[in-house]
């Protein structure tokens, strides 16, 4: 009965199941607690994704998001927000946040350490009203458009992504808005 209590005192338990990568111990070692000892991958894929300061505001536990594979060109997988970093790394001034996304579905054709790219889906909001970013402007604390008569039409903007902006109000459907401008250069 002692020997069987003994024992117990010498078992490894991992904390979840999955496949042991690398082991690098052997009988007899010692190793004391906290050691590595070796790489479990788990069966459930997790992306770890960074983010910088303000993207990682935005994002929560729990936000769906879509992840595209660069080894893989078809594939599109979905997942959610499982764990968000507490604190920051800091590299050149730049405070990034780690992120693991969980997958809804597994892929064998996705291998450990591939590069990942992830879009992170923090708001929907269906049938409104966008321009590109570049055609909104800021004067002081107003957002404003420039409509193809050169007039100036003052807006309130809603939420953005990386390339368009919500238009709560001040304009309509189908009215022509500048979306960009090109300044002509001179030649001497």
């Amino acid at each position: 009965l002692d020997a069987e209590e003994n024992l117990d005192d010498y078992v490894i338990r991992a904390p979840f199941s999955g496949l042991i990568a690398k082991f690098e111990v052997k009988k007899f070692d010692s190793i004391n607690s906290g050691a590595i000892i070796g790489t479990l991958v788990t069966r459930q894929k997790i992306a770890e994704i960074s983010l910088n300061e303000v993207d990682a505001a935005k994002v929560k536990v729990g936000d769906k998001a879509t992840l595209t594979f660069d080894a893989i060109d078809v594939l599109n997988i979905t997942g959610v927000v499982e764990e968000i970093d507490l604190l920051g790394t800091v590299a050149q001034g730049v405070v990034t946040y780690n992120v693991k996304i969980a997958f809804d579905t597994q892929d064998e054709r996705v291998k450990s350490g591939m590069s990942v790219s992830s879009s992170v889906i923090t708001d929907v909001k269906p049938a409104v009203l966008t321009v590109p970013n570049g055609a909104v402007k800021v004067r002081g604390q107003r957002h404003y458009v420039e409509m193809f008569d050169h007039k100036i039409q003052p807006v309130i903007v809603g939420i953005s992504n990386d390339t368009d902006t919500e238009i709560v109000s001040g304009l309509k459907e189908n009215e022509q808005i500048v979306a960009r401008t090109i300044a002509a250069q001179a030649t001497p």
